[in-house]
């Protein structure tokens, strides 16, 4: 009897033992970071232009100047900032993408735009956790800004390939090959071309 009442003590000891300790919350762990409004911290990524005939061909489009005054505004936007713009950005980006003209409605700006929502996306869904990290966010919009970028690229050359600019160049890069070849080549290129 001893025996057993030993056993069951000893049993008991060393199931006491073996319990593991909950894990306690430490007050650090608790720390919510707090993004600086004041922060200094900036992008260093140039941001685009649009060429003048690009210019013209948008300038009664509301919802790109929007879009590139939200684009201007992450370009200087610290951590705060874009944790703060990111959810009006990626709006902004869709009603873009959903009110776009007839003109833009081509693969290659919509290519362009969809790779723009995606980062915005990206921007947005990570600026909604509790504690960002400033490197992340500063990063994502990086990447958000690349993408706008591409597609100011993309808009310079759509409005520079107008067809009828396009064939007027043609037209006068054959009356410059006509004018370079001598006479008796002349004749044997024009029934070329």
């Amino acid at each position: 009897m001893k025996s057993l009442l030993f056993f069951y003590i000893l049993s008991f000891l060393i199931c006491l033992g073996c319990k593991k300790d909950a894990p306690s919350v430490s007050k650090e762990d608790n720390i919510k970071v707090q993004l600086d409004s004041l922060s200094k911290e900036k992008i260093t990524l140039d941001i685009l232009k649009l060429s003048p005939e690009a210019e013209k061909d948008l300038e009664s489009f509301e919802d790109f100047k929007s879009l590139r005054k939200i684009a201007h505004t992450m370009h200087t936007a610290n951590p705060f900032h874009i944790k703060k713009y990111a959810d009006s950005t990626d709006f902004l980006i869709q009603t873009f993408k959903e009110n776009l003209t007839k003109e833009l409605r081509v693969n290659t700006i919509k290519s362009r735009i969809a790779v723009l929502a995606t980062e915005s996306g990206l921007l947005s869904q990570l600026s909604t956790k509790e504690n960002p990290d400033n490197q992340k966010l500063m990063d994502a919009n990086i990447r958000l800004l690349t993408a706008y970028n591409s597609l100011i690229i993309q808009l310079n050359e759509l409005s520079l390939a107008i067809p009828e600019n396009i064939e007027k160049e043609l037209l006068r890069e054959t009356n410059i090959v006509k004018d370079s070849v001598p006479d008796h080549k002349k004749e044997s290129f024009e029934m070329k071309h």
